[in-house]
């Protein structure tokens, strides 16, 4: 038995500075996170366009009377969470910004599917207003039971935006809206709220 227990030691003696070490390496690794603080840049600006932030459709025909409306819908906001990968040295890297459109849809008397589709778009521009990005997305609604109005989150879009020294984050603006036709556009400037 004694015999025994001298050989256990040594291996329990190992095992202990084996975890010395890991605790330590681990340390040592979460000490060189906080010295090297990475660059952190603000979100840029995001903008909804008025004339662009109600959608009413109507059911297919000339009929434009609120018996006709199939959906409407409103964007309400938008939420937008950015990470910055820039090296400290150049400044050069890029913004990764996630983007989604908060929304609000109302189904119409019109609406027989209890379904409605909606085209919006995202663009980005630069600190001239230049359009760097454009891209149309659809929310998707469904109407469950004897619902008749939602409200819920569109898809989250990845937005890469290039940094430099000369191109910081809040150069950028990123607007977005419904993707109307000349329709629908006229009636929002018709019936401003």
């Amino acid at each position: 038995m004694a015999s025994r227990s001298h050989f256990l030691v040594p291996i329990f003696v190992a095992a202990a500075l084996l975890t010395g070490c890991e605790t330590a390496t681990n340390t040592y690794d979460r000490m060189t996170t906080l010295w090297s603080k990475p660059l952190v840049y603000p979100c840029p600006d995001y903008r909804i366009l008025k004339d662009a932030a109600r959608l009413v459709a109507f059911k297919p025909g000339s009929g434009r009377d609120l018996l006709d409306i199939n959906v409407e819908s409103a964007i309400g906001d938008a939420r937008l969470e950015c990470l910055t990968f820039v090296d400290k040295e150049t400044k050069k890297g890029h913004m990764e910004a996630q983007f989604a459109v908060a929304f609000g849809a109302r189904r119409g008397p019109a609406n027989t599917t209890r379904k409605a589709t909606m085209p919006y778009f995202i663009s980005v521009t630069d600190k001239k207003r230049n359009v760097l990005y454009r891209e149309t997305f659809n929310a998707t609604v469904n109407f469950q039971g004897n619902q008749s109005e939602v409200r819920f989150i569109g898809e989250t879009v990845k937005l890469e935006l290039p940094l430099s020294p000369d191109i910081k984050s809040t150069d950028y603006i990123i607007y977005t809206g419904f993707a109307l036709n000349h329709e629908q556009l006229e009636y929002n400037r018709r019936n401003q709220r």
